[in-house]
């Protein structure tokens, strides 16, 4: 699996490098080379923490693992199964990132850039990664493999990365189905009619079932509702949080800070 993870780290660096060669190619401007740069600072720190946490989340679930409640025999269902529930894990903890201001503090980070492209894929705010995994732990007890949990993280990592470019257009049936470049620009954008939306990993099924599906339609415009204007890795990583602490200490009661913490964002 390490080595699985280290080939397909290789493999997208290199189309990184790939599309940033092109992109100076038509002199762009000097505030993209700066997103991209600060993208690939980012990429970096996600890359080196996620050895880490990827050791960890297999610790973690090899415990929950021996405390399973059925175990079913290692076969194709199993594996089927496997794959749409770590999907539906998936959205549901990227629902969270999207609709509670705790979990949005993070999530922020990979939203926050004004452009579109595979770099914008390497821009992910690394905190969550320590606790991230505990949400996909639970299907540890009903027979899931730590293996296959990580396996198809994995996969669903490569494909996240792939979706961010504006070089694919719209494909039609497969936008129904998968997340596509055109469903994951809508996910960027901040147009009304396209915010908080096409909450997917892999699949768009969960996105129909609970309504939160758009197509590509008017032409999205990426970024935050309060972009931060910021070129800074640390600023990008810590901006939400900081403005957390600062409304938190305001507050006196616990209940209140958890009702905030829980809150949407605004």
């Amino acid at each position: 699996m390490q080595q699985f993870d280290n080939i397909s780290a290789a493999l997208l660096f290199c189309l990184f490098f790939i599309e940033f060669i092109l992109i100076l190619l038509h002199r762009p401007r000097r505030n993209l080379v700066r997103d991209i740069g600060a993208n690939f600072v980012l990429g970096v720190c996600i890359i080196i923490v996620g050895v880490f946490a990827k050791a960890a989340s297999f610790t973690v679930f090899s415990f929950v693992y021996a405390f399973k409640i059925i175990s079913p025999d290692p076969s194709l269902w199993l594996w089927i199964a496997a794959f749409f529930s770590c999907d539906f894990i998936h959205y549901g903890y990227h629902w969270l990132g999207h609709k509670t201001k705790l979990f949005w503090a993070a999530h922020v980070t990979h939203h926050s850039s004004e452009y579109f492209n595979l770099s914008t894929g390497l821009r992910t705010n690394f905190i969550h990664l320590f606790y991230r995994f505990l949400f996909w732990s639970p299907l540890c007890l009903f027979g899931v493999t730590p293996e296959m949990i990580l396996f198809f993280e994995s996969i669903s990592a490569i494909q996240n990365f792939l979706v961010h470019t504006e070089k694919i257009g719209k494909p039609g049936v497969p936008d129904w189905m998968f997340n596509t470049p055109s469903n994951h620009r809508v996910h960027h954008a901040t147009n009304p009619e396209y915010i908080d939306k096409n909450l997917g990993g892999i699949l768009m099924i969960y996105d129909h079932l609970f309504g939160t599906y758009a197509k590509e339609l008017a032409p999205p415009v990426y970024g935050i509702t309060h972009n931060i204007h910021s070129f800074d890795p640390v600023k990008i990583l810590l901006h939400e949080y900081a403005a957390l602490l600062k409304a938190l200490s305001t507050m006196k009661r616990f209940s209140l800070k958890c009702r905030f913490l829980f809150s949407r964002p605004e």
